[in-house]
């Protein structure tokens, strides 16, 4: 159900397997949290498109004022999320590519 505020385990477990680290871009440490990249009180879905690998530190400061993100279509064709910061910095993070 898109409307839960929380990911399923499963739903989970395949995100952090897309993302494999942290996906803040400067960040790689072990994700920690799965969350939404549109906030699920913003009307964010719990989806695969809408969720994303973080670790604890980059997950709460997102909370702040001034943080946005949205996912991003790019040339990649992989999950692509573009972040504000407070300062108007732009940052954007592809998920890595898929071993065969």
């Amino acid at each position: 159900d898109s409307r839960q505020r929380l990911f399923p385990d499963g739903l989970a477990e395949v995100i952090r397997v897309r993302d494999r680290y942290c996906r803040t871009p400067y960040c790689d440490a072990p994700i920690a949290h799965t969350d939404h990249v549109t906030p699920h009180a913003k009307g964010g879905p719990t989806s695969f498109e809408n969720g994303q690998g973080l670790c604890a530190a980059c997950n709460y400061a997102k909370e702040a004022p001034g943080w946005r993100s949205a996912t991003v279509d790019d040339e990649s064709g992989r999950h692509t999320v573009e972040t504000r910061t407070p300062t108007g910095h732009v940052h954007r993070s592809t998920a890595p590519n898929q071993a065969a």
